[in-house]
């Protein structure tokens, strides 16, 4: 019996090693055998025939987008608001009432008594003058008198009643009806919605390869907008440590709103007709790049030189040509002079 029994285990032993063994001969040969398919079809891999296109490198800097024509209106008196008569997103025209103060204020009232009697005073010295009643330099005095009169009650109707500056929209209003306001409180801002910029600020690095009217773009939804570098400026801002380049862009009625905050995209680099290659198409070996081409039914090994990158994707400096037969996918394993088939994109899907 305890011979069966020590057969039985040394039997149960040696079957986990001979599956092993199996299983290493089977791997074994089923490389060999794709290796022989290779040798005899070709490796299977994509090309794509190389042609030209446009390569931009931009750099990304954050801004706050303001109207290039903006107004904003400031309190001139110690004062409580007596009526708001827009509201944000209005349309107004230039010298429109938009907030009111009391028209009781002492000041106000003051100039508007003078004015009134400056008015009467000259028009009766205008009747007297075409009656040869008073000289010509009392009449000159009395119109002097009364356009400084208009002057200062224009003044402090102003105050009171404060205008539109220009035409716009009203982009933000600070102050609501019954409240107590400063000389020097923002009142609110009118904006024209034509035309916006944005004004960033770029390092001593950056800034010789900023040049004006580069191409600039904000990325609005699944758009981008174009726009472009209207001013750069060569002395650097003390303050931010920083030289300000401003860009322009075209507004849109949903696109574009004055004080967002958003990412400025500036052009600093452009080769109209380049070659370009995406990572996954390059070998690399140590330091250098390598890319293949189909020639012949065999894989060509070209070193190529890299100009500019741009996220996953490089500029080839030189290496490549126009119209050659880049090979795109299947370069895991590839070498110089191996046989190659080129399999049907469209077989994948």
């Amino acid at each position: 019996m305890h011979k069966i029994g020590i057969v039985l285990v040394s039997a149960l032993l040696l079957l986990p090693t001979s599956a092993c063994k199996s299983d290493g001969k089977e791997r074994t040969t089923e490389a060999q055998s794709m290796e022989q398919i290779y040798a005899a079809e070709g490796r299977p891999v994509q090309t794509r025939v190389l042609a030209p296109e446009e390569f931009s490198v931009y750099l990304k800097f954050p801004t706050t987008l303001r109207a290039k024509s903006e107004s904003t209106a400031y309190a001139s008196l110690s004062d409580v608001v007596r009526e708001v008569k827009v509201k944000v997103g209005d349309r107004v025209g230039r010298d429109q009432v938009l907030v009111s103060f009391d028209h009781d204020n002492p000041n106000y009232q003051q100039a508007k008594v003078a004015y009134e009697n400056a008015q009467a005073a000259f028009n009766r010295s205008s009747a007297l003058f075409a009656d040869a009643g008073i000289s010509k330099q009392d009449f000159d005095n009395m119109r002097t008198q009364y356009d400084i009169a208009r002057a200062a009650f224009r003044s402090a109707s102003d105050m009171i009643d404060v205008k539109s500056p220009i035409d716009g929209y009203v982009t933000r209003l600070n102050v609501r009806q019954t409240e107590n306001v400063r000389p020097g409180a923002a009142l609110f801002t009118v904006s024209n919605q034509g035309v916006y910029e944005a004004r960033i600020y770029v390092t001593a690095a950056e800034i010789d390869l900023i040049k004006t009217g580069a191409r600039a773009q904000i990325e609005s939804g699944t758009r981008w907008i174009e726009g472009s570098v209207t001013e750069v400026s060569l002395i650097m801002d003390a303050d931010k440590k920083a030289f300000p380049v401003t860009a322009t862009f075209a507004g849109g009625a949903r696109d574009l709103v004055s004080g967002m905050s958003t990412d400025v995209s500036v052009e600093v680099y452009r080769n109209p007709a380049a070659i370009v290659l995406a990572r996954k198409e390059l070998a690399r070996a140590g330091g250098s790049y390598a890319a293949f081409v189909a020639r012949d039914g065999v894989a060509e090994r070209r070193d190529v030189v890299l100009g500019r990158e741009r996220g996953l994707e490089f500029e080839v400096a030189g290496g490549l040509r126009p119209g050659e037969a880049l090979v795109s996918e299947g370069l895991e394993g590839l070498r110089d002079g191996v046989a190659i088939k080129v399999a049907d994109p469209a077989a994948k899907n």
